[in-house]
């Protein structure tokens, strides 16, 4: 299938960037969207990447309620121990660096725990969605900007540290996000980016139940060889690339196998985010959860290393 789409320069450089010009494969036809595969450029994508919208209009109630959290019954507090988690990795990988841009930085807990915990100097992060952005600034008092990273202007190598956690697959421009980031970065800057896999075994067993895809957001999609290229492309030193993630793996796995097995479209985790209402189905769910959780654990502890896993975790330095 070919698809016109123009093609533009690149405003830095000057040099041509693949805009999905010609032969696209389409490699899935869902109901929300189809997924093609861009030949020139080697990109997967949703069709959603070709069509003109503003991002603010897609996440405006993506955090429902910022003061009683977007999750309930508990799990808040399990979400914010996950952040300290992040926040501790992050501090490991990098414990001399005093700075750091969190692109998309949710509600900012990273953030804050970065900067009262392991004293970093500046923590700094972007949330286009507004909720959350009132809640990072008024309540946890950070410097969080209410822009797209394309639109500021920080001044050039700026930050030891740059991340994007589970940011990367909703961006329209990915490649042109990495080039200003590599500008941001001081000499030896380090960049992380985590991501669904889009080569991890279930997502190949489970197709369109795999939680990862998520087509009412997710615009583009990686495995570990195309982001890998991607990065060496825009001037990055891959370091470190791995496929688990304590916080994503393995409910990942779990919710789209049970999806897959009760051909429902991620019922119990509409249910925790209060997307929907308790049914008397959840409970097979429920059940379910029970019985895949230590198999699944098990699994992708087994393919940390592996091109498998339910997530990319990528550290390159500039």
């Amino acid at each position: 299938m070919i698809l016109n789409i123009y093609l533009c320069l690149n405003g830095n450089n000057n040099s041509m960037k693949c805009l999905h010009q010609n032969n696209l494969q389409l490699l899935n036809h869902y109901q929300k969207a189809k997924i093609y595969f861009c030949p020139a450029c080697r990109l997967i994508f949703s069709e959603k990447l070709l069509k003109q919208f503003k991002p603010t209009e897609i996440y405006k109630n993506y955090y429902k309620n910022e003061m009683a959290g977007r999750f309930g019954f508990g799990l808040e507090i399990i979400i914010k121990l996950f952040r300290l988690y992040r926040a501790f990795k992050i501090f490991t990988i990098c414990p001399k660096a005093k700075n750091i841009l969190d692109i998309g930085s949710g509600r900012g807990y990273t953030l804050y725990f970065l900067k009262k915990i392991f004293n970093y100097q500046r923590t700094a992060g972007t949330q286009i969605e507004p909720n959350a952005y009132k809640f990072s600034k008024e309540k946890l008092n950070l410097e969080i900007y209410n822009r797209d990273l394309l639109d500021m202007t920080f001044s050039k190598e700026s930050f030891d540290i740059i991340s994007l956690w589970h940011v990367f697959e909703h961006l329209q421009n990915p490649e042109t996000y990495l080039e200003t980031i590599h500008n941001l970065l001081k000499p030896s800057g380090k960049l992380l980016i985590e991501i669904p896999n889009y080569d991890s075994w279930t997502r190949k067993f489970c197709g369109y139940f795999w939680l990862g895809l998520d087509l009412d957001y997710h615009l583009t999609f990686f495995n570990y060889q195309t982001l890998s290229n991607l990065l060496k492309k825009c001037g990055y030193d891959v370091k470190l690339i791995h496929t688990f993630s304590l916080e994503y793996s393995t409910f990942i796995s779990v919710q789209s196998l049970v999806s897959r097995l009760t051909k429902t479209d991620q019922l119990f985790f509409n249910w925790l985010q209060g997307k929907s209402k308790f049914k008397a189905e959840l409970l097979l769910h429920f059940f379910l959860f029970v019985i895949l959780t230590p198999f699944c654990l098990m699994i992708n502890l087994f393919l940390f290393f592996s091109k498998k896993g339910e997530v990319l975790l990528v550290l390159a330095t500039k």
